[in-house]
């Protein structure tokens, strides 16, 4: 202040502040740039997961439809034999038909890719983009599925399987799969009765509306499905 050197030594610092103001900024940017460069890689791969693991979705689905079909396509056959004639009965693989009307086949979806997302908080990388609400819907759909599949596990174990013990060798049934204990019956029953009860046609009927509702989730699970692939295919 004596030297009157005071101006030139602010305008010294004021410059020393604003070069390092200017240096953070510049490491910010680094850094801002760097960890979208490792975002844009992270999200890369993720949707590249997604990808794989829906198109294996898609198989599984097709598989479990096909069962579903069958399963459907038994129920109904079995439904125009009630209260036909004993000779026409035994025209029928009977056995068979019950065995395929109820599908032991499991729907295991790959599911990985998505818990590692949502578990991870990574949801935010995909901000306001189409893949986060088609997973939201995912997440959605499949409890919707799970109910569908213990309404019809219940009602089968509950009504369906008890009502026909007293009428169908599960023995034989079960030769259709092979199984080891399965085979000829010693005292298998006559089926005629069983096809000229009113209940049979009605457990028949339900059943097949059960199998129905699952049908229609299988559909829009598909689209669901076919839609993740399409947003997630690699450019």
């Amino acid at each position: 202040m004596e030297t009157g050197k005071t101006g030139k030594y602010l305008k010294y610092a004021i410059g020393e502040i604003i070069l390092v103001v200017i240096g953070i900024l510049i490491a910010l940017s680094i850094n801002n740039w760097n960890q979208d460069r490792l975002n844009g890689l992270e999200k890369k791969e993720l949707l590249s997961k997604l990808h794989v693991e829906f198109n294996a979705n898609k198989k599984v689905l097709i598989d479990y439809r096909i069962a579903e079909n069958n399963a459907m396509n038994s129920c109904i056959e079995l439904m125009k034999l009630i209260g036909v004639s004993e000779e026409e009965l035994t025209k029928h693989n009977l056995d068979s038909l019950l065995f395929e009307s109820f599908p032991s086949n499991e729907m295991a979806f790959a599911n990985n890719a998505v818990y590692s997302i949502v578990q991870n908080g990574r949801l935010n990388l995909f901000e306001n983009e189409t893949i986060t609400t088609l997973l939201y819907q995912w997440n959605s759909l499949s409890e919707i599925r799970k109910v569908r599949y213990e309404k019809l596990d219940s009602w089968s174990n509950t009504h369906f399987l008890p009502f026909l013990l007293p009428y169908i060798s599960f023995k034989e049934m079960d030769s259709n799969a092979n199984y080891r204990w399965a085979g000829k019956s010693k005292v298998k029953p006559n089926y005629y009765p069983l096809f000229q009860k009113v209940e049979f046609e009605n457990l028949l009927d339900n059943s097949l509306w059960l199998h129905q509702q699952i049908i229609e989730r299988l559909k829009e699970t598909e689209e669901l499905i076919d839609k993740i692939i399409e947003v997630t295919k690699p450019y």
